[in-house]
């Protein structure tokens, strides 16, 4: 987490911005993905809440994720992108949201990012090393609350 943090003192901030110049591309594509993988999710809640729930949640989410990854570049704070996945994941558990698909968004979230961003290897390794840690502290939440 070291050079992590090293890189994200010397190139959080401009990451950040690259990153959102491409928003649009990235949250689409994320949107997309969502929206044909996981069809089906939500389906008990859309019914109570019509029929636009499923869309405006889609399209909102990666939207949130991307905001959340520029605050901890712009910021060079990792632990406040942490705080927030812990809290997301263990509300979206409760309702009938995976870890698989909240660790399938954030994987397509940094596909995206890497197809859609001009990034040089080491910017690359970084963010891939961010990823990592989104995903496993995913899968720490969703293994602390498995029944």
């Amino acid at each position: 987490m070291r050079s992590l943090t090293t890189w994200l003192s010397s190139r959080g901030p401009e990451i950040a911005q690259a990153l959102d110049q491409h928003r649009e591309a990235i949250c689409s594509a994320v949107n997309h993905r969502l929206t044909s993988t996981f069809a089906g999710l939500l389906a008990d809640i859309e019914s109570r809440h019509g029929s636009q729930y499923h869309q405006v949640t889609f399209s909102r989410t990666p939207r949130r994720l991307h905001q959340l990854v520029l605050v901890a570049l712009a910021l060079q704070a990792p632990s406040v992108l942490q705080r927030e996945i812990e809290w997301s994941v263990r509300l979206l558990l409760r309702y009938g949201v995976t870890q698989h698909h909240i660790q399938s968004m954030v994987r397509w979230y940094f596909e995206a990012v890497r197809r859609e961003v001009a990034l040089d290897d080491h910017d690359r390794d970084n963010l891939a090393a961010l990823e990592e840690a989104i995903l496993a502290t995913i899968y720490a939440i969703g293994e602390e609350t498995e029944p």
